[in-house]
């Protein structure tokens, strides 16, 4: 793989104190500063004391960055790279050589890095404490693909009106007959995969997190019941494609959740 592009640690830290880690999985093509420039993470770094690691992933025949990460996204060019390995070789590299909170480790990405998040849940569920993923495609099965050995909080966000990757489950890119499920039946799995109830809670207050949208656009639907650590939302951005014009404030809301959760 390419090496690591962009990494962070807060300015008044002691270098002693152990600090959560933020990995940050970037869609397809973009590369990790790109991405954590879209999400406006670099604040959490120095208000929230907080390390923060952006890797790219390789480059595909069409010259863009991508991972390896679900059978619907983005291996187009079929080459079978591990980015789990890569990307769990990396949370153990920096956690050898920085002191790091091995119970807060955990990771924020969009489209296909929103995947490759969803897929480190599923794979190497006892490394990460939370996944805060933005408009991701799925296995195409999850049920027989996805084995969890432990709980992760998940918050799945998507636009009810994306096209690149639909909101109701569909086609993403070239990858023949595989549809990756849509944002309410992935949130459902998560949380059976948690053991939350079934049916969520709607009655939480709207958020504003479209900048292009008046008031509070974003609907939340709470699955409760579930297993210490292993909260799920669904956070539907109404009206809005696979790229939000997001609010400045948009890492708070990206800490809030992943900040509540360790291991």
């Amino acid at each position: 793989n390419e090496p690591v592009k962009y990494f962070m640690t807060s300015d008044g830290w002691d270098g002693k104190t152990p600090l959560p880690l933020v990995l940050v999985t970037h869609g397809y093509g973009v590369g990790g500063l790109v991405q954590v420039i879209f999400f406006n993470l670099q604040p959490l770094v120095n208000e929230k004391q907080i390390m923060l690691v952006a890797p790219d992933g390789l480059l595909d025949s069409a010259g863009s960055y991508y991972w390896n990460a679900v059978d619907t996204c983005c291996d187009f060019d079929h080459r079978g790279n591990d980015d789990v390995a890569y990307l769990t070789g990396l949370v153990a590299e920096i956690e050898s050589k920085y002191p790091t909170d091995p119970k807060r480790v955990y990771v924020v990405g969009h489209s296909n890095g929103a995947s490759m998040a969803m897929r480190l849940a599923c794979d190497a569920s006892g490394t990460f404490a939370a996944v805060f993923e933005l408009a991701g495609p799925f296995w195409s099965q999850p049920e027989s693909q996805c084995h969890p050995t432990a709980p992760v909080a998940m918050r799945v966000l998507h636009g009810t009106a994306d096209t690149e990757v639909p909101y109701d489950g569909g086609s993403v890119g070239d990858v023949g007959n595989l549809y990756s499920p849509g944002a309410q039946a992935i949130a459902s799995f998560w949380a059976e995969k948690n053991g939350c109830s079934p049916t969520p809670d709607t009655s939480a207050p709207n958020l504003d997190l479209e900048m292009g949208i008046a008031g509070a656009e974003t609907t939340v639907s709470r699955f409760t019941g579930c297993a210490p650590g292993g909260d799920v939302e669904r956070w539907s951005i109404q009206g809005v494609g696979h790229l939000p014009y997001l609010t400045p404030d948009f890492h708070e809301f990206v800490w809030d959740c992943v900040a509540a959760h360790s291991k």
